[in-house]
């Protein structure tokens, strides 16, 4: 069988090395204007996702290198200038009752998340799940099991009073999100994340994520798998045998489109050839981009604390200030103040300038930060890449690097629309728009493997 293979994320090549371990011959097309998407170092900067999501099963499986250098943790610099530092070993620079409060939150989180990991690790939920859900007990599975319906403004007012913490949590389990706090189902977010060991230490990698890109690209060699690069409109023939981009034309005998859900049955596939049902659910997917990167250089302030020098520094958090900041986006308003962080990957990692300085910003609230606080940094060499970016130039919907929002409601229910079958019988998705595991690889995977079962 002959299988071609639409975009270069990590599911895309998951699902390449799948079949072609089966015995199947693969072609790789990448259509958008840089190979590796959401995986883009820039100028040694991510200008995509700044670490690797990838699953370190498959990574050992394939012997992909995944030895990643991993952030001491978290900070965050008041407006008055003092720092709060959270680790897993504890918080420093917190009230009392929020220190003693946080081995507990820890335990509730984790218990949680790793029941959604192992959902989000298998196809199908494992027959021990239930087994594992039981041994938490009866007070400890009801607390878990209202977890996901809950705002995160709920479930931090609950634990902890101080509102930088609060602020901390919110903005990790926000980021790409658009949504504020103050919504029901947030704190989902943060569990998901939670699970996939996001929150407390996030991850980056010697060289940036384009050093794992290359290694997923020198794991082609040996196998039956071609890739090729060819930025323009792919057109899908009348037949819906071959792809057709410019003058090169690529024959297949199955599709699978690494693309979002929205843009494959929009953009790739002729609506005529949809059901009105599916045409209509495929346009109601929301898919809004509110992650925004700068790159500049600026060295490490001397007068900010040595603890604080490898972390994931938050500028200012809050709660009321995120809902404030989403409040005036859904209006189409400008930001006044938004979520900022900052980190200088090149402390961590020789291979990167040590007065590289990363920022991610929240719901567009980057020409704000430029302009006010960021200003006492004296961030200099500004370059800025924005959803308007991720779209035209990496073709993620709407500039969403998910695939579509990753609240609740599309997580589970609408990923890509409600009891989703290929509307085509020779194409389908292997992307992260197909489940919530992001850009882990395991969606590739999966999809990979059903389609063997499925061969005769």
């Amino acid at each position: 069988m002959k299988v071609l293979i639409l975009g270069s994320s990590p599911n895309a090549f998951a699902a390449a090395y799948t079949l072609a371990d089966a015995g199947h011959c693969v072609d790789m097309l990448e259509t958008a204007s840089v190979l590796g998407a959401p995986y883009v170092t820039v100028d040694g900067g991510e200008a995509g996702l700044a670490y690797p999501h990838f699953c370190s099963v498959l990574a050992e499986k394939w012997n992909l290198p995944v030895a990643n250098l991993a952030h001491t943790g978290r900070s965050a610099i008041r407006a008055d200038g003092s720092w709060l530092h959270v680790r897993r070993t504890g918080l420093i620079g917190a009230t009392e009752r929020d220190t003693k409060a946080w081995p507990h939150f820890m335990e509730l989180m984790g218990n949680a998340g790793e029941l959604l990991y192992h959902l989000y690790s298998n196809p199908e939920p494992p027959t021990f799940l239930a087994e594992a859900w039981r041994e938490l007990g009866r007070r400890q599975s009801m607390e878990v099991l209202r977890l996901p319906w809950m705002s995160l403004r709920d479930l931090l007012d609950e634990w902890f009073e101080d509102q930088t913490l609060k602020g901390v949590l919110a903005e990790a389990a926000l980021e790409g999100v658009p949504q504020g706090p103050f919504a029901a189902g947030t704190a989902y977010s943060l569990l998901g994340r939670w699970a996939n060991g996001q929150v407390l230490n996030p991850m980056t990698m010697r060289g940036g994520c384009s050093s794992f890109f290359a290694a997923l690209k020198a794991g082609l060699e040996g196998r039956t798998i071609q890739l090729f690069h060819y930025p323009g409109t792919p057109v899908l023939a009348p037949d819906q045998r071959s792809l057709v981009v410019d003058t090169h034309a690529f024959e297949f005998d199955y599709l699978l489109s690494d693309k979002d859900a929205r843009w494959t049955y929009t953009q790739l596939v002729n609506p005529r050839f949809l059901e009105t049902e599916f045409n209509s659910a495929i346009r109601n997917i929301r898919g809004r981009g509110v992650w925004q990167r700068g790159l500049g250089t600026c060295a490490y302030p001397q007068h900010w604390p040595e603890e604080a020098r490898l972390d994931l520094i938050h500028w200012e958090p809050g709660l009321v200030r995120l809902e404030k900041a989403w409040d005036r986006i859904k209006r189409n308003l400008d930001v006044e103040e938004g979520p900022l962080q900052l980190c200088w990957p090149g402390l961590l990692d020789d291979s990167r300038p040590a007065d590289l300085v990363q920022e991610t910003f929240g719901y567009g609230s980057g020409w704000m930060a430029a302009e006010t606080g960021q200003a006492h940094l004296d961030v200099q060499n500004r370059k800025y890449f924005t959803p308007v970016d991720y779209e035209r130039d990496w073709q993620f919907t709407q500039g969403h690097l998910f695939g579509a929002e990753r609240d609740l409601s599309q997580s589970f229910f609408l990923r890509p629309i409600p009891d989703y079958e290929p509307p085509l019988e020779n194409l389908d998705l292997c992307g992260s728009a197909l489940h919530p595991a992001n850009h882990t690889g395991r969606s590739g995977h999966w999809k990979a493997l059903e389609l063997i079962r499925r061969q005769p």
